[in-house]
């Protein structure tokens, strides 16, 4: 998420192993003397501000912590019945750089090339994961900043890659806002200002804000960034969830010059809700592969302690358009939620050789893309988050239909878990193949994700599942050989963000389409130097 460096964060707390709730009078848990952490402190730590505050974080981690010292491994495997596993095609190692943490890896599949983006840098790729260019994220925009929490996405309708990112004058969190950019053709070859568009607006947010956890998904005329906004970095909880948006470049075409940026509009969806009237939290707009005028935004409900540490059973779909009184300007329509199986915060995640947890988020959604399902006929937002499950944590995905608009509902879900790991840091995305002016497939999907456990270090895996199948069973795609040990821990800085996008150039007669992942591995690191590594991968489900 957040860039950090190491030359200003303090020293990584020792984590304890995960005591049982049956312990003393006064158990004792890692987060135990983390409970009255300042906000300022977790910030540089995770990069990222928990919505609720730092000691509902920590409570509803103990909470889940206790409940997986109960549960955690007691069941047997689950049995599987043949299907076909996921296929690998190209997989290389991404960009990384030792001063930051985490790498927050995701990246963007175009028909020419896929671009990988990082804290603090960008990678080029052939589809043979040669590289092309790399550079680092003050190249790309010219902001030399204090910039992070970036993310890629590749547009069918404009035939062109669309990066976002928050942007501040330092770290005081001065007149911040949001960077956000796009290639000037189909195929950039180089990480700098002459083949990308830069522009920046703080969408009237006041400076010393943050505007957190920035996630970029785009419709046929707009780019829309979610956000979770806290008035100051002292903020015992966020105090609303926005989506800020602006107009695209329209037209294929590679662009010479750079459009003014008056030439775009803009504004801000604030303060979202769901549909019973209570907070809307973490937006997530999707990433589209069937150009639409309409898109999606994906939310949930708030499920940290206190005062709630509960269970969710809602996620809310909010839907956007061009304004039918204006189409140069972007509408939002009213909230709808849908009903899924119970969920809450999961535990962190043990990891062999140490004590030091890695970080499993707190249930939000962190990934969402859409597509036609031809099985269904219709629509669908593919989605996941990580929850508690399994030997603590699971991955949880849905397949979610969004229209009616006023009824929306899940087609199918499904979970990756197993009752030995902690599965975590999912992205999924349907295999729907959209060329300039065809489209195919987007009946299967592809999920890659890390999973760990006390006896085991940081693994990548990915599952598919095929139209009506069953989902398949984990396919291996690159494994840890030591434990995560940099200066962010404990618990250690992880995932956040994890690419997966489908292929713009699969084969449009195949009996699938292909879809493009990166997700993170550590090589240990240490107190003065991050450990955190990306990889990047082809997969045919």
């Amino acid at each position: 998420m957040t860039k950090r460096l190491s030359i200003i964060l303090s020293a990584g707390v020792l984590a304890a192993a995960l005591v049982s709730s049956a312990s003393a009078a006064t158990p004792r848990t890692p987060y135990d003397h983390l409970l009255h952490q300042s906000p300022g402190a977790f910030y540089q730590q995770h990069g990222y501000l928990p919505i609720n505050g730092v000691e509902s974080f920590y409570r509803a981690k103990i909470q889940a912590a206790n409940w997986a010292a109960q549960h955690g491994g007691a069941q047997s495997a689950p049995s599987r019945p043949q299907v076909p596993n996921p296929t690998i095609g190209a997989n290389w190692q991404g960009v990384s750089d030792s001063t930051v943490t985490p790498p927050d890896a995701n990246g963007a599949i175009g028909p020419s090339s896929y671009v990988e983006i990082v804290n603090v840098s960008m990678g080029i790729y052939n589809r043979s994961g040669g590289t092309i260019s790399t550079g680092s994220l003050a190249q790309l925009t010219g902001d030399t900043g204090f910039i992070g929490d970036p993310m890629v996405l590749w547009d069918p309708h404009t035939q062109r890659f669309y990066y976002s990112m928050f942007s501040f004058d330092n770290f005081s969190f001065a007149n911040g806002g949001v960077r956000w950019g796009f290639s000037k053709s189909s195929n950039p070859t180089a990480v700098n200002t002459s083949q990308w568009c830069t522009y920046f607006d703080t969408f009237g947010y006041p400076s010393g804000s943050i505007p957190d956890y920035p996630k970029l998904g785009q419709s046929k005329g707009f780019l829309f960034v979610g956000i979770n906004w806290y008035q100051n970095i002292n903020q015992l909880h966020a105090n609303q969830s926005d989506v800020v948006w602006m107009s695209k470049p329209q037209g294929a075409g590679t662009i010479t010059t750079c459009p003014a940026q008056s030439s775009f509009k803009g504004g801000k969806f604030a303060n979202l809700r769901q549909q019973n009237g209570d907070q809307a939290w973490t937006p997530v707009p999707v990433i589209q592969s069937d150009p639409n005028d309409k898109t999606v935004i994906v939310t949930m409900e708030d499920i940290e302690c206190p005062d709630i540490c509960g269970n969710g059973t809602r996620i809310t779909l909010h839907v956007a358009r061009p304004n039918p009184s204006d189409p140069t300007m972007a509408q939002l329509l009213s909230p709808h939620d849908v009903t899924v199986s119970s969920f809450t915060s999961p535990p962190d995640a043990p990891q062999k050789s140490s004590a030091n947890l890695l970080d499993t988020l707190d249930g939000r959604p962190t990934h969402a893309v859409a597509g036609l399902d031809p099985r269904f006929g219709a629509g669908a937002v593919w989605v996941s988050h990580t929850v508690q499950g399994g030997a603590g944590s699971e991955v949880r995905w849905y397949e979610i239909k969004p229209t009616p608009l006023n009824n929306p509902s899940i087609l199918q879900s499904g979970t990756v878990n197993n009752p030995s790991l902690y599965a975590f840091n999912g992205g999924v995305s349907p295999d729907r193949t959209c060329t300039a002016t065809q489209c195919a497939h987007g009946d299967s999907m592809v999920l890659g994700l890390t999973t760990s456990s006390s006896s085991t270090f940081a693994t990548i895996y990915m599952v598919s599942k095929i139209g009506a199948g069953a989902q398949s069973a984990p396919v291996l795609i690159k494994a840890s050989t030591v434990a995560d040990a940099n200066f962010g821990c404990s618990p250690c800085r992880w995932g956040d963000y994890a690419g997966a996008t489908p292929d713009p150039a699969a084969s449009l007669t195949a009996a699938h389409g292909e879809v493009w992942l990166t997700n993170q591995w550590t090589t240990g690191g240490n107190f003065f130097s991050s450990g955190d590594q990306t990889w990047n991968w082809e997969a045919s489900p």
